[in-house]
Order: structure tokens, then sequence, then C-alpha cells
């Protein structure tokens, strides 16, 4: 039974959708997108933000045949115990693995950055306590925690803002369109991938106050906000390079901002990267809090899971990973996602539509 203790309402769920989707993948996105967009990657991530939108009514559709379920029960009333157990299992392996992808690239940033003379598994074992040690609470408190973190998104908006006063080539982005249908189409998929997190709505749903009503108006809010933010970013660095500058440079966004130099205040890229692990860590608290109710719904048993599986995850990021690796590893997660997140739940849908599946035991 889902009590209002550990109950959420749109108001945090607009905010927890927003922090698990933006995080670490944030200063690389301008240069994924440009390898293939080059100066319609604006474009491509406007359009990645309506292919979101279209999975995010799929997912509401599926969900509100079944609102006082999880997502776990969900896919056992639609496939059956063993198959259903299975599909679980695929979703747990998926929120692992990204979670400790997400991991893997944030010590990376950081030893880079910040902590070049700190061991990867040192940074990896305090961001993973910190996880921890807030994913163990109950959901409320984790959307609060979003929602107070949601402001360093506005600290970040205010400091691009002086970034204007830098030289800018509106010549980078023409003629718009340019770059053909076909290679806004795969810059469209880089951005896809850049906006995941979206899916926790599965896990989330049957936790929101009163879901029978203003779920699909604040999901997709939360989807306009996050494709505006990217887009207006994105946007910013084609601007400010141009196309071989944003091919060279790895995070376009860190770049942008070490342009900014004042009197009393320099290196506005590092002191901003400090400030934004906190963004970065609340991606990966969002997949281990979905990882563990992925399996776990007890709550005695929940707090164990989260601890095992932040162990597993801070395992996997101590596993040596040169570039190619990380790379190779990416890939992977990025053709699992593809199941995870866009066929699956579509499937399921499409067969508790033709099964005449609604609330667990009911068949109409």
């Amino acid at each position: 039974m889902i009590t209002e203790k550990i109950s959420i309402t749109k108001f945090q769920l607009f905010f927890v959708l927003i922090q698990s989707q933006i995080g670490i993948g944030l200063f690389s996105l301008p240069n994924v997108v440009q390898e293939s967009a080059k100066g319609d990657s604006w474009i491509s991530i406007i359009l990645a933000g309506i292919i979101v939108q279209f999975l995010l009514v799929v997912y509401w559709l599926l969900l509100k045949r079944f609102p006082n379920d999880t997502f776990t029960k969900i896919t056992q009333n639609i496939l059956g115990g063993f198959l259903g157990k299975i599909l679980n299992f695929i979703f747990y392996f998926y929120f692992i693995m990204t979670g400790s992808l997400l991991t893997i690239l944030m010590v990376k940033v950081i030893k880079l950055l910040l902590l070049p003379l700190t061991p990867n598994w040192a940074i990896s074992l305090l961001l993973l306590i910190t996880s921890i040690y807030l994913t163990v609470s109950n959901l409320k408190i984790i959307a609060r925690f979003f929602v107070l973190a949601s402001t360093l998104i506005i600290v970040l908006l205010f400091i691009t803002l002086f970034t204007l006063i830098l030289p800018k080539e509106i010549q980078f982005i023409l003629p718009i369109g340019s770059s053909g249908i076909k290679n806004i189409l795969i810059g469209s998929k880089s951005a896809l991938l850049s906006k995941l997190g979206f899916e926790g709505l599965l896990f989330l749903y049957p936790f929101i106050i009163h879901n029978n009503k203003g779920v699909l108006k604040t999901i997709s809010m939360a989807n306009i906000f996050v494709t505006g933010f990217y887009t207006y970013l994105v946007f910013i660095c084609l601007i400010s390079f141009s196309p071989d500058q944003m091919n060279q440079i790895r995070e376009p966004v860190l770049y942008l901002l070490r342009g900014l130099s004042y009197k009393m205040i320099d290196h506005v890229d590092l002191i901003f990267l400090s400030i934004w692990i906190v963004p970065m860590t609340t991606s990966i608290i969002a997949y281990l809090f979905l990882a563990s109710k992925s399996i776990s719904n007890e709550k005695k048993s929940y707090k164990k899971t989260v601890v095992i599986n932040g162990i597993l995850i801070f395992l996997i990021s101590l596993i040596p990973h040169t570039d190619e690796i990380t790379l190779l590893f990416s890939k992977y997660v990025t053709y699992l996602s593809y199941a995870v997140v866009f066929v699956i739940p579509a499937l399921l849908l499409i067969l508790s539509i033709i099964f005449k599946k609604h609330e667990t035991g009911d068949t109409a």
C-alpha cells in the first residue's frame, strides 16, 4: 500500500524528472550532436524533445490503466509472472549499467578538471556514499532534495547570460537546414540519449498524489523545460565556436564559461563545475533509486537493496576504464536503452490494449 508519507506531488515530479535528465551529459552535448547535425544541432535537440513527448504519452497511456500498481506488477499482470520477472530484471540491469556509466563519466570529468591527483576510487566512493545516504530515505525526501538542487540550473542559466558579451558569429548556424534531414535525425538520436531519465516515470507514477489528473501536463512541462534548456545551451555554443573548434572541444559548455574572467573571479568554469557536482549526482541517485525499486518495494528490503546496488555500481566503476572501454561501455548501454526506454513500454501498451488488461487482476 502506497501511503502519503512516500508520495510526491506533481510539483515535485516536475523537478524529479528534470534532475533525472540533466546531468553529466550536458557538458558534451553540443559536441556530440554537432558531429552529425553541424549548425543544425539546435534543430536536432527540438526534434529529440518531440520524440520524448511522444514516448511520455505512451508511458502515460500505459500507466493510467494501472494507476495503483507499481511497474513491476504491471509487467507481470500483462506478461505473466515468469516473463514479467525477466522483464523487471532487464530494467534492473539497465538502471545499474546506466548508473555505473554516469559514475564513470562523472569521475573522469572531476579527476581531469578538478582533482587530478585524487584516485578514481576515492572520488567514486565519495559520490556513491552520498548517493546511497540520500537514496535509502523515502521518495518524498529525495524529491525535496531534487527541488532544492534544481535552483542550480537557474544559476547556470544566469552565468551563461554573461557569455553573451563574448564574440558571437551567427553565420556558424547558417544556412538553416544545410546539414540535411538525415544528419539532423542522426543528431536527434544523440540528443535523445542525453535526455534519458524520463523513463523514471514508469516507476514513479503510483507514488504521485492524485495521479488520475494533471500528470500528462506536468511531465509535458518538464520535457519542454529540458528541451528548451538544452536547445539554448547548444545554440549559444554553436554561435560561440566555429565547426572546427566544436570538433576539438569535448566539453563546449565548460569551455564557454572558461572565457569569462573578472578581477575578483577567475576560472568560472571550475567554480561552476564544483557547484554542478550536485545536479550530476542527482542523476546517479535517480538511477540507484530506480534500480532498487525495480527489484524491491518492501521498506525493509529496499534499504538493503540500495546499499547492495550502490556497492555494485562502485565496484563496476573500479574497473580500469580507458577512453576506448568507456566508449564501448556507453555503446552497449545505448543499445540496451533502445529496448528498455523505447520498445518495451510501447509493446506493453499494445498488449494491454489487445488483452484488455487494466488494474491488477482485472480484465475487461
